[in-house]
């Protein structure tokens, strides 16, 4: 069973203690009501405490009702804050692309941001925008930055706002959670080599920043350039009414042939873009096959959908490709372009790279 978040365990045991203490005083109406009323039949004590009951399981029902409504609202409000930051300014046609001008960005969308993933926070739930999982990370050290990072937006809020008391007192806890997350060791060896994402440019803080909903890890620049690309081309695909409110789909790729091969992945969070990151991910697994020069067949394509909080939605689809030409057919079946090209999988990949074929 996946851990509760604290918030939800606070909220438990307050409701039991609630509880206890309606039972307390619905038992004691009741006794109090056999003493005084000797004459009151059993049938008036039950109803009187069973509406006592059901008042106390009202209010129970409203408070976690509550939580609920506030978790979804702030979840929908950051993932159209986003959107909004990153399409503002975006020339959208086939000739030309030009990347978000400061002036152009919405700096409302980027408190609504800030604040909604501050009040995420207080569910334990990271800003949409960041990673859950990482390789060979701690899940407290992603906490850790995760916190850091939200404690940040709202220094920028404040500080903005000329209320620097309390913009030092937010920024003395992004100080305290860097100082948690640096007590950990120095992971990134066990990561692929090339990380790109999305990016947006967020007004408040000044500063490009990543959506990790669309992001990869792979061995290869080619493959990762190619990425970049693809997530510089289809802003408004990704941040469309259809998809901006989406989590992540996740395609990771393992091979226990080929410890050289470090665990690769792509994900989207288009839904319409999830062959074209699969297709990625094998042509990078294929890539780094040959350098090392171990195929590492069979491998392991797991492909996952996550829900915009970063919870996992349903069960991750398997599929195994056993040798070279089973990775051709995939890639092919993929993108049936491929399959007009005798080229190798290296030279597919530094072709996508400049051209426009995804």
């Amino acid at each position: 069973m996946a851990k509760m978040r604290k918030r939800t365990k606070a909220s438990l045991i307050i409701l039991g203690i609630f509880g206890l203490a309606v039972a307390g005083a619905a038992l004691a109406i009741g006794l109090g009501a056999v003493a005084l009323l000797p004459q009151m039949i059993a049938f008036d004590i039950a109803i009187l405490s069973a509406g006592v009951a059901i008042g106390a399981g009202v209010a129970a029902g409203s408070f976690a009702l509550s939580g609920l409504i506030s978790r979804k609202r702030a979840l929908r409000k950051s993932a159209e804050s986003v959107a909004d930051m990153a399409k503002v300014g975006q020339i959208d046609n086939s000739v030309s692309k030009t990347r978000v001008k400061i002036r152009d960005n919405s700096l409302k969308a980027a408190r609504i941001f800030a604040k909604s993933s501050y009040k995420l926070s207080k569910f334990n739930i990271s800003p949409i925008t960041h990673e859950r999982e990482h390789y060979g990370t701690n899940k407290d050290q992603l906490k850790f930055e995760s916190k850091k990072y939200v404690y940040g937006l709202m220094n920028d809020l404040y500080s903005q706002n000329g209320k620097t008391k309390v913009a030092r007192k937010f920024d003395k806890k992004a100080q305290s959670m860097e100082k948690k997350a640096s007590e950990y060791s120095d992971i990134s060896a066990f990561a692929p080599k090339y990380h790109v994402a999305a990016e947006y440019f967020n007004p408040l803080s000044a500063s490009w920043q990543t959506d990790e909903r669309s992001s990869v890890y792979f061995n290869n620049s080619e493959t990762a350039n190619a990425a970049k690309k693809i997530f510089d081309d289809t802003t408004f695909q990704r941040y469309s009414d259809k998809n901006k409110r989406r989590g992540a789909t996740k395609i990771t790729i393992r091979s226990h042939g080929n410890d050289q091969v470090k665990e690769i992945s792509a994900s989207c969070n288009a839904e319409e873009l999830v062959d074209t990151m699969e297709t990625l991910a094998l042509m990078d697994y294929g890539m780094t096959a040959r350098k090392t020069g171990i195929s590492g067949y069979p491998i392991l394509v797991e492909t996952q959908e996550y829900k915009l909080d970063g919870t996992k939605k349903g069960k991750p689809e398997v599929m195994y490709i056993r040798n070279e030409q089973e990775l051709k057919d995939r890639l092919c079946l993929l993108n049936p372009d491929l399959a007009k090209t005798s080229h190798s999988i290296n030279e597919i990949a530094v072709f996508n790279q400049n051209e426009k074929t995804f």
